[in-house]
């Protein structure tokens, strides 16, 4: 063989199998069949809401969130999924809700994260739109949900199933500085509205966060499955 081909194959296949070991791949699920959801590595914060009630209940492979009737938000990040690159997708059932909410998150850190929020009912029911949560702009006591939509608060589409009982898995991927959004298998982005900028945070948890906003606001919503393919350099 010609020296400097071998030498130059050589090389190839060495900086090959450096960034195979430096790029580190690894697959979180949770089927919630565990009762002991924090033993899997799940935290949970309750955002707004009375903190004296209790919202998150355990069931035969579901984690059921009821709310009742006024704001509530509840946000679980799993401790076992810090990344820099990440594909959550999450499996749920609206059971019933007036103005339900669920959300998925990517990059949680310090300074805020990334989140997709799925409208499942009220007058915003088949919606979704894409925010940073920026811990700054709340410290200062403003909004701190960005949006990501340019000249848009939030998207319409046919692929979101709503009403009682409507069962729906949604993903967003966080990947380099850009957020993709898939819902029952469809991509959302960028086909129809261009591709939204993750580049503030680089790095962070996954989870998912439920919600309900509005006055008399009321819903029960079961979480039925969590996936995160994540990858560090």
């Amino acid at each position: 063989m010609n020296k400097p081909k071998f030498f130059l194959f050589f090389i190839f296949a060495a900086c090959v199998m450096l960034f195979a070991v430096l790029s580190v791949s690894a697959d979180f699920t949770d089927d919630f069949s565990d009762v002991n959801y924090a033993g899997n590595g799940w935290t949970s914060e309750l955002m707004f809401g009375k903190p004296d009630l209790e919202y998150i209940f355990p069931g035969r492979r579901m984690l059921t969130f009821r709310f009742p009737d006024y704001n509530t938000a509840v946000y679980m990040m799993n401790q076992n999924t810090m990344a820099e690159d990440s594909a959550v997708e999450v499996s749920f059932e609206n059971v019933y809700s007036n103005r339900g909410e669920f959300g998925v998150v990517c990059r949680s850190n310090e300074k805020g994260w990334y989140e997709l929020r799925i409208y499942l009912s009220g007058f915003e029911a088949g919606s979704y739109a894409v925010y940073r949560y920026d811990k700054a702009l709340r410290d200062q006591k403003e909004n701190p949900f960005v949006s990501l939509h340019p000249l848009q608060d939030r998207i319409y589409t046919k692929s979101l199933k709503t009403g009682i009982n409507a069962k729906n898995t949604v993903k967003m991927l966080c990947e380099g500085d850009e957020i993709r959004v898939f819902i029952n298998g469809n991509e959302m982005h960028p086909v129809q509205n261009g591709s939204l900028y993750a580049g503030e945070y680089r790095s962070g948890l996954s989870g998912f966060s439920v919600w309900t906003s509005g006055p008399r606001a009321y819903a029960e919503i079961n979480v039925t499955g969590f996936r995160d393919v994540f990858e560090n350099e």
